[in-house]
């Protein structure tokens, strides 16, 4: 019934009887070979205190059954009977010792508890019912006799509930007149407490249907009466006087112990004894009367009257009696559902007095609407109650002040009451609990006195109309608790006074309640589970309950309620200190308490109770999520009344412990509480812990089996031993926690990221104290293998565990969030600790085995080859912690956090490519590959796969090679090339581009264009490489054949990066040359249209005309050089060639002027270093420099140079500007001053003095060039005042990001310039003077030309003075174009 478990051997008892004891003697199967003479009776030992909680003889049972043949078939309950009960039964053996001490463990399952009340499951539970967990029947327990009572149709079933052996000895009752059908309502029964000849007590079956009472004086001497065939008269008889279809409905005890009253269907009410006035044996039975109704049949005749009316008051939901003081007499009352109360004083044999008869419906309704306000939006109609209880009386005073509940009246004629009453709509369901006092003495206006209305919040589920126990209402003393049973639940109610406090008394002046404890039990939702029968254990220290003047067998010292749960057994809700609930801080329920429940008792898989009911008492998910963090940190710490800091074995202590993590996220989904994201992230990172936790004690274990005996201490028990005191949780010796290691598994796995990260620093303390290699070996070993296994899998554990956590929706990368780090605090996989260690360990790693590690030895150390196989892991692992943390700290709202983010992810960035090809140090060559394609390091990718072709390729190459060895190198690098070639495919360029770049950073230019396992971006690469542009045009010719290409590469190489002037030169050159062998071939295109090729023709023209003034340019700068420093650079020593340049061509010019010989200097440098001069810089040499008369004439006019130089180069007002300088330049290199003065001067000296100008040479270049034809540039000539006013103002591009104390110096010697210039314009005529200059030399060129021609191009004659200058400027022209290629 109770149990739907078997207990072995229980299949072979008899199911009409429960086991019999097991040292038993085993009776014949027939009589041949057994004397025929009766047994006598053994000697039984009255019943003590002891016998319910300490028995040490074995289990018995007792069947009873009838001699008068059953009229149905004994399967009407689901039991068939079976011939074991036809056995004979032996006696009840040897009770407990009245001197033996009660035993601690009573045997009993915790199933729950919490802050207020524990829930156990009793071990006592006949077979027989263990056995039969489906069948209709039900029961009570009765805590004054220590026995519990199951009826079904055909048997009754006795049973001490209390004791602690699981098959305790019972009593079982074949009941004479059993049900006609299994679907009649079921017998009722009570126990009869024991007599003064007994020390046990009796039994009364009373079956509703027939009326039909059996009544055994004593359960134990019962059992002897079929087998001495004793006298039955007066132990059976019938109910006389019942109506037809009449059932009896309730039996309650009345005012002595053999005494009851019954209640019918019809509304009627009778007295039933079950002995005589003698104390004998005696079945009889009085309907009673009242003047209230028709005098049919006694008193009760008026009570039919009175309640068989169910229209107008309903049927009787309960009767109750209460014992009086004085003797013979009790208290009954009976209360209808619609709410009409009756209560009666009966005597020994039947005679009553009527006490009170009132309609209390009206007051009650009144009452709890105008305390509870949800309870008013119910239909009025709809009031029901369901059960009710006596008021305790006798109560000391500081439980009545403790009680919300009234004082007991002091006369015996006032019946306090406690009501449990329902109000319901068809969506709504609500009970209250209302306290009422009844009496004569009230006045009629106001029938009952009506005290506290307690409203129930945490349960409002409908009773089951089909259930086989009515909802029962229980207050035991010292009336602070209330227990309220339904079929499949049961309710702690407190009924406690609360706190003082200003809350309380606002509630207190509104008519409101302050909210007190309550919280509800559950059953699970099985169909054979199901509260069939309940009672309760009070404390006898508030007044006595005694039976008679008897001590009850049970008593508690706080209160419980015991249920009677078919398919599961007998459970008792105790609380555990009843006062508590009217301390200054009471019980509350919390989530956390809620979620306690359900995490440690909801793992158990026979727990018949349920924890995922939320009922009225519910909770915020806000408060959820805080109570599932500190409760998954307690687990964490196993702090808490649920953990011992002692586990024999760890690594179950491990696992119960991920399991209780795991049902609270079952829980919490259970109860569709909707977590933030930071909670559930929180949560699977504790879970995380306490699985690595379990991970790595396991590999404790294994490394401990590996070390020698004389060396046990492996590197977790080290780690521990170094951990900061402040970062752990010390052992308490005084308390016999002497084992460190295991304290800080049981206690420290919060800080997780404190264990791991210290294994690095374990080896670096041990490596500073000199410790041996081969134990240094050992640890670095044991090391990386806590590295790996924590870290990956805690990654492992974290995806395979998102959807419990309600975190399917997130998107993880190697087992981290690709993004969403927003909010979240840093998870522990990636604490800077760790992931600055892991880096370290690596390191270390790979350096030792780099020292330790020969390939291919045949004398490998072991140790040092497992460090080498998990250096691949340990890399990916750091890789991947320095990558989450990176993403966490980026994300943070604080910004030194972001700041240091940015920091790892430059790291990353580095190390992703640096930690990976160390792999290829150690050969870890697939591995390296792999970890690169993980993290997307491509160029490490590449620098791994071209150094194993390499490798291999080496190994190709050693002397003695056997074929089938070069067969299967030769098929590696194949196999590798194929690879190369897939990522080509695979990845594009950016797998291609860092190939090629170690390619030629290691193995050169050659190599580079020698390969031919990729086309596409080889020539790719180069072209996107402007620093290779030397190298591409080389591929665009032999690879490519594109000879267009080649030259634009070579022409922008030349035109606008080449530093070098002879360089650049030559590729203007080849470009020009390339570009030039590309026009001249027909085009691949027939379809090319004249306009096309007008089109392309054009910017031919125009590209080659850019590079022939590029080229002229260069060769104005080649000029000065040749011509005038490299004499200089050739007599002067190794290193001093630029002093002595400088020396030599110094600027005279006044010191605070300075600056102009800084830039004249920088420039000289540069041409002496064969830059590629800008037409600026190149300009400021020309205009600057004062050449020697030695070699003056070896190159054409420096200023015509110059304009060149600003007519090749420069463009716009840059060009404009520029010749405006030049121009400057050359009127201020004469002093005007001196040359003005003409006095005492004729004619021919100061035509000569004018044509040692620099403006005299200058005039005849010009004028020279453009008579020759040669050059189609037509050069401005400006007048002195033209000049003016260049530069004074704002400097050219160069300048333009100087500092402004620069500028400021450079503008200041361009006005010191200006105002030379002015000066000479103002005062010495200069203006004049070069229009007289110009026509003089241009005279002088027209002169020369002359006589050239009269003398028919011979050999030059020699002039004098000016005519060989003009002469010198005429042979200066031939090229100056720049067209001399």
């Amino acid at each position: 019934m109770f149990s739907a478990s078997v207990h072995n051997g229980a299949e072979t008892v008899s199911l009409a009887s429960t086991t019999t004891r097991g040292r038993r003697r085993q009776r014949p199967l027939s009589s041949e070979n057994s004397p025929q003479q009766p047994k006598a009776k053994r000697q039984r030992i009255p019943l003590n205190d002891q016998t319910f909680v300490h028995p040490t003889a074995t289990p018995e049972t007792y069947e009873v059954k009838s001699a008068r043949p059953s009229m149905v078939e004994l399967k009407q309950d689901g039991i068939e009977e079976s011939p074991a009960s036809k056995q004979e039964l032996s006696f009840r053996s040897k009770k407990a010792r009245p001197g033996e001490r009660l035993s601690k463990g009573d045997g009993s399952i915790l199933l729950s508890t919490n802050i207020a009340f524990d829930v156990r499951k009793l071990p006592a539970l006949p077979d027989r019912l263990k056995l039969d967990a489906t069948s209709r029947q039900h029961g009570f327990v009765d805590s004054s006799t220590g026995y519990a009572l199951s009826l079904s149709h055909t048997h009754a079933v006795v049973w001490p509930y209390a004791t602690h052996t699981p098959s305790p000895e019972s009593f079982t009752f074949t009941l004479p007149y059993p049900s006609k059908h299994s679907t009649d309502r079921l017998p009722l029964g009570a126990l009869v407490p024991q007599s003064a000849s007994s020390s046990e007590p009796g039994l009364v079956v009373v079956m509703p249907g027939s009326g039909k009472v059996t009544y055994w004086e004593s359960i134990s001497s019962a059992t002897t009466l079929d087998f001495m065939r004793q006298q039955r008269n007066g132990i059976e008889d019938s109910i006389t006087g019942m109506f037809s279809g009449e059932l009896v409905n309730q039996i309650i005890h009345a005012e002595s112990a053999a005494s009851f009253i019954l209640t019918f269907s019809s509304g009627r009410m009778a007295y039933l004894s079950v002995r005589d006035a003698q104390g004998r044996p005696k079945i009889s039975n009085q309907f009673l009367r009242t003047s209230l109704g028709p005098a049919s049949n006694g008193f009760f005749g008026s009570i039919r009257h009175a309640l068989s009316h169910a229209s107008v008051q309903g049927d009787i939901a309960a009767i109750r009696s209460e014992r009086s003081s004085r003797q013979g007499e009790c208290a009954v009352v009976a209360v209808t559902s619609k709410g009409r109360l009756h209560s009666w004083r009966v005597h020994r044999g039947g005679h009553h007095d009527l006490l009170a008869e009132v309609d209390a419906r009206g007051a009650i309704l009144d009452a709890i609407q105008q305390v509870d306000k949800a309870n008013s939006r119910l239909p009025a109609e709809s009031l029901k109650i369901l059960d009710f209880s006596f008021v305790p009386r006798e109560l000391h005073q500081k439980y009545s002040d403790m009680s919300q509940l009234r004082q007991s009246p002091e006369s015996e004629d006032q019946q306090h009451l406690l009501l449990l009453v329902s109000l319901s709509s068809k969506q709504t369901y609500r009970y209250t609990l209302v306290e009422v006092v009844l009496s004569t003495s009230i006045s009629p206006e106001n029938p009952i006195d009506v005290g506290m209305v307690r409203p129930i919040s945490a349960y409002s589920t409908p009773p089951d109309p089909h259930a086989l126990a009515r909802p029962r209402l229980y207050l035991p003393r010292p009336n602070i608790i209330a227990f309220l049973v339904f079929d499949h639940a049961a309710v702690v109610v407190s009924i406690a006074q609360p706190p003082d406090s200003p809350d309380s008394q606002i509630l207190e002046d509104n008519h409101l309640l302050p909210a007190s404890f309550e919280d509800v039990v559950d059953l699970r939702a099985d169909p054979t589970l199901e509260i069939v029968g309940s009672g309760i254990e009070e404390p006898q220290g508030h007044g006595l309950n005694a039976t008679e003047g008897r001590l009850p067998r049970i008593r508690p010292k706080n209160p419980a309620a015991v249920l009677l749960v078919r398919g599961a057994g007998t459970l008792r809700i105790a609380v555990a200190d009843v006062e508590r609930f009217a301390s200054e801080k009471p019980p509350e329920v919390t989530a956390k308490i809620k979620l306690e429940q359900a995490v440690f008792f909801g793992v158990k898989e026979d727990n018949p109770l349920v924890f995922d009911i939320q009922h009225g008492l519910r909770f915020t998910d806000a408060e959820y999520g805080v109570a599932a963090l500190e409760l998954s940190q307690e687990i964490l710490t196993s702090t808490g009344k649920h953990f011992s800091t002692l586990a024999a074995r760890v690594d179950t202590n491990i696992k119960e412990r991920v399991q209780y993590l795991e049902k609270i996220m079952t829980q919490i989904k259970s109860l569709k509480v909707n977590l933030d994201r930071v909670t559930k992230w929180q949560l699977l990172w504790n879970a995380e812990k306490l699985h690595v936790a379990n991970v790595i004690w396991h590999k404790h274990e294994d490394f401990t089996n590996l070390r020698p005996a004389n060396s046990k201490k492996s590197i977790v028990a080290e780690i521990v031993e170094y951990i900061r005191s402040e970062e752990k949780s010390e052992p308490n010796a005084a308390k016999g926690e002497v084992d460190e290691l295991r304290h800080w598994f049981i206690r420290d796995a919060d800080r997780m990221e404190i264990f791991i990260a210290w294994a690095y620093e374990v080896i670096k303390h041990n490596s500073k104290a000199n410790l041996d290699q081969a134990s240094l070996t050992c640890l670095i070993y044991e090391a990386a293998e806590i590295y790996n296994s924590a870290i990956t899998d805690a990654f492992v554990f974290r995806t395979k565990n998102l959807e419990l956590y309600g975190l399917g929706n997130e998107k993880l990368e190697h087992g981290i969030l690709g993004s969403g780090y927003n909010g979240l605090p840093t998870p522990w996989t990636c604490h800077p600790f760790i992931a600055n260690n892991v880096k370290r360990q690596v390191e270390l790693s790979t350096e030792w085995v780099k020292q330790h590690w020969v390939a291919e030895s045949e004398r490998q150390d072991a140790t040092i080859q497992r460090i080498r196989e998990l250096l691949p892991q340990m890399t990916e692992v750091y890789l991947t912690v320095v990558q989450e943390l990176a993403r966490s700290y980026v994300a943070s709202d604080d910004p030194k956090k972001a700041a240091d983010g940015q920091k790892y992810e430059h790291i990353y960035e580095q190390d992703r490519y640096a930690k990976v090809v160390l792999l290829a140090q150690t050969e870890n060559w697939e591995a390296g590959i792999r970890i690169a394609e993980n993290h997307e390091s491509l160029a490490a990718l590449a620098e791994i796969l071209i150094r194993e072709i390499h490798a291999l390729q080496n190994q190709l190459c050693s002397p003695g090679l056997s074929p089938e060895q070069i067969d299967q190198l030769e098929s590696k690098v194949d196999a590798r090339e194929d690879q190369v070639r897939q990522c080509f495919a695979t990845y594009g360029k950016d797998f291609a581009f860092p190939y090629y770049e170690y390619l030629l950073t290691s193995f050169g230019i050659d190599t580079l264009l020698d390969y031919t396992g990729d086309k596409k971006y080889k020539t790719m690469y180069l072209r996107t490489k402007p620093e290779l542009a030397k190298v591409s045009w080389i591929n665009d010719v032999i690879d490519e054949e594109d000879i267009d290409h080649a030259a634009n590469t070579l022409l922008d190489l030349g035109l606008a990066r080449e530093q070098q002037v002879w360089n650049k030169k030559i590729e203007l050159s080849l470009g020009k040359l390339a570009r030039m062998a590309e026009s001249s071939r027909p085009s691949s295109k027939a379809s090319t249209s004249l306009q096309d090729v007008n089109v392309n023709g054009t910017a031919e023209d125009a590209q080659v005309d850019a590079i022939d003034k590029e080229l002229a340019i260069i060769e104005v700068q080649d000029g000065l050089y040749n011509t005038q420093i490299r004499p200089v650079i050739s007599v002067a020593l190794e290193g001093e060639e630029l002093s002595l340049v400088q020396e030599k061509f110094a600027l005279k010019i006044p010191k605070k002027y300075k600056i102009l010989s800084q830039i004249f200097d920088d420039a000289l440098r540069r041409l002496i270093n064969h830059e590629a001069l800008d037409p600026l810089t190149l300009i400021d040499l020309l205009t600057l420099i004062t050449l020697p008369p030695e070699t003056k004439d070896h190159m054409p006019d420096q200023f015509f140079s110059a304009l060149r130089v600003a007519y090749n180069g420069l463009q716009g007002a840059e060009r404009v500007q520029a010749e405006r300088l030049i121009w400057r330049r050359c009127y201020v290199k004469e002093d005007w001053t001196q040359l003005n003065n003409t006095t005492l001067k004729n004619d021919d000296d100061i035509a000569e003095i004018l044509g040692q100008t620099h403006l005299f040479s200058f005039y005849c270049t010009l004028y020279a060039s453009h008579q020759s034809g040669g050059d189609k540039t037509e050069y401005r000539r400006l007048q002195p005042s033209e000049a003016a006013g260049v530069y004074t103002e704002t400097l050219d591009r160069r300048f333009e990001q100087m500092e402004k104390g620069y500028r400021e110096k450079v503008l200041e010697a361009m006005r010191w310039e200006n105002n030379n210039l002015l000066k000479y314009i103002e005062k010495h005529r200069l203006d004049q003077w070069a229009k007289e200059t110009r026509k003089f030399a241009e005279d002088a060129v027209d002169q020369q030309y002359d006589e050239t021609t009269a003398a028919g191009a011979s050999s030059p004659r020699s002039v004098s003075g000016s005519a060989r200058r003009q002469s010198k400027a005429l042979d200066g022209m031939n090229g100056q174009n720049g067209k001399t290629h």
